[in-house]
């Protein structure tokens, strides 16, 4: 469950967007956009067709976001 931050606005805000679709041949793709920190110019693009591949970049994003002095 998502919750709000406790104490007015939060240090730091990312972004992940995961766009999702079936191709035509039912072939699964999702393609994710990302930013670490959204006042930051730098975005990040990748794809993947197995929600295996998704959970990996997520969760490499999300650990990515929570570790202090990585991009």
């Amino acid at each position: 469950m998502l919750s709000a931050a406790r104490h007015g606005e939060p240090n730091r805000a990312g972004i992940l967007i995961l766009r999702v679709w079936l191709e035509a041949s039912g072939a699964l793709r999702i393609r994710m956009v990302s930013r670490t920190d959204v006042e930051a110019a730098d975005l990040e693009t990748a794809s993947a067709a197995t929600a295996e591949e998704t959970l990996a970049y997520v969760r490499a994003w999300l650990e990515r976001f929570a570790t202090p002095g990585l991009p």
